[in-house]
């Protein structure tokens, strides 16, 4: 990642800081790579051998693992491949009944659901290309897999954001050429750190990687759809970029805290109060800020205040701040951050939760195992414009929280403007033998046992990202009189109006 980023930082130019910057010609997107010269995607149809399944399902269940079921875990684990397979509810249902039938409990399958049959073998790596849609965005990324990759063991992954600025020549680079830069930049950084898979989104200059829902999304389903075709594991995801990368850094790891195990902003910032009212969502994924005190692209204030307040609530933060060397880090002290954040194995299940929000958005309001469904008083509901983008994104003017901790099979919260919310657990956070208690401001509003359930795991499955964790049962917390909801609320209507962001 090193000479990677200090080669996109080379072409950075001083007006790319903030993605809200209004430009001075129209801007013209990159063309989208379909059959170029050079591109290579994944092979189809390989599978994995049962008995190399066999070993890679011992390994995943750990402790768990009973020789007593061994024989029935393939067979469930076909049925699990079905049903991500299949889009029909009626189809689900049938193979959750299945999957039942097998008397293999959820906690059982949850490790499972991680493990793909059909991983390729990928031997002697390569550079691969996606494109696809299999949601509301589309699904653009290229991803380099080192010559020693083994398709039976986890391997960390590192995502790198590349500047608009290293396509800001006179000379609109066409397919071809697109292909050939991604691809120089990931040998390169395969070349000097060969134990990492490596994911670059595929930029578009029109949405960047947002914080438009289009922009943010272009980052998050190759993140998502990276360990279909490879094994990445959970706990040692990675996000880094300089300057206007650095900017889209912070504000993915804002709002999607689960996924990673640390982020390296290099000169980058979290301006806007919407950004900061979410910084205690970092209390389980570390920072790795950097930022020079003679930088005049952006000031190195913009940085430390964010350091400030992290430390101020007691979060885990590395800051190095420097001098003399101004808006771009040297080879050097781009490595430096890079092994500081590749040190960091994020915790899958954490015994302290911290969130915040004040978006409406169900995928914006979970941290782990801990979701916050309504706000009790959101205040007015605003849709925010950004200059460059097409996209918008959506905000209450007040925020919501929540702080949860777990212990033996209690959980202590406290929360701020919450009206309803849901708490995720599975073995490795209770033991489903006992009751579970729930103490919300110092409150009981739960206690009860609770039974694992396989609707519960895969529902979750579907929502999170097959694989990242697993959840076995859910519990539902009613801050008020009426019964908590079992799908998101609709949100409060829209104001009237139109807010133009601009940059912080």
């Amino acid at each position: 990642m090193r000479t990677l980023l200090i080669t996109l930082a080379l072409w950075l130019t001083t007006g790319a800081v903030a993605w809200g910057q209004r430009q001075r010609r129209p801007i013209v997107d990159l063309p989208i790579p379909v059959a170029e010269p050079g591109i290579v995607h994944f092979p189809d149809d390989e599978t994995i051998p049962p008995a190399t399944l066999a070993e890679m399902y011992r390994a995943e269940l750990g402790s768990a693992y009973d020789p007593a079921f061994a024989n029935q875990l393939e067979p469930a684990h076909q049925l699990l491949e079905k049903y991500f397979a299949t889009r029909s509810a009626a189809a689900r249902k049938r193979i959750v009944q299945s999957l039942e039938a097998t008397k293999l409990s959820a906690n059982n399958l949850g490790p499972l659901c991680r493990i793909r049959s059909d991983w390729p073998a990928l031997t002697g790596g390569g550079i691969f290309y996606v494109n696809q849609k299999t949601s509301a965005y589309p699904t653009r990324y290229f991803l380099g897999v080192p010559k020693t990759y083994d398709r039976t063991k986890p391997w960390p992954l590192a995502v790198t954001l590349v500047s608009a600025s290293a396509f800001s020549g006179d000379a609109s680079p066409d397919a071809k050429r697109i292909v050939e830069l991604y691809t120089g930049w990931i040998q390169t950084e395969l070349n000097k750190h060969p134990d990492c898979l490596v994911l670059m989104p595929l930029l578009s200059l029109t949405e960047l990687y947002g914080p438009s829902y289009a922009g943010v999304r272009s980052v998050m389903e190759p993140v998502l759809d990276a360990p279909g075709h490879v094994n990445v594991d959970p706990a040692r995801v990675y996000l880094a970029g300089i300057s206007a990368g650095a900017q889209a850094a912070w504000n993915l790891a804002l709002h999607y805290p689960t996924y990673f195990a640390a982020f390296n902003p290099l000169a980058g910032s979290a301006p806007e109060e919407w950004q900061r009212a979410r910084l205690m969502n970092l209390r389980n994924t570390y920072p790795v800020v950097w930022h020079d005190d003679d930088d005049k692209v952006l000031k190195v204030g913009f940085s430390k205040s964010l350091v400030e307040e992290l430390r101020r609530m007691k979060i885990d933060v590395d800051f190095n701040e420097t001098k003399g060397v101004g808006h771009m880090p040297t080879s050097e002290i781009v490595e430096a951050e890079y092994q500081k954040m590749r040190q960091r194995t994020r915790p899958l299940y954490p015994k302290q939760v911290w969130l915040q929000s004040d978006r409406p958005d169900t995928a914006f309001n979970r941290a782990d195992w801990v979701q916050i469904y309504q706000p009790l008083n959101p205040g007015e509901s605003k849709r925010l414009f950004f200059p460059r983008s097409s996209g918008f994104m959506e905000v209450f003017q007040n925020s919501a929280s929540v702080k949860a901790e777990v212990a033996g099979n209690v959980i202590n919260a406290t929360s701020d403007n919450v009206d309803t919310l849901r708490f995720y657990v599975n073995d490795r956070l209770i033991n489903f033998n006992e009751p579970v208690t729930v103490n919300i401001n110092k409150i009981q509003k739960f206690k009860q046992s609770l039974k694992p359930g396989i609707e519960d795991l895969l529902r979750d499955q579907l929502v999170l990202g097959r694989g990242w964790r697993y959840y076995t049962a859910v519990i539902d917390i009613s801050m008020t009189t009426h019964a908590p909801p079992t799908t998101l609320p609709a949100p409060r209507p829209l104001q009237k109006g139109r807010i133009i962001v601009g940059p912080g």
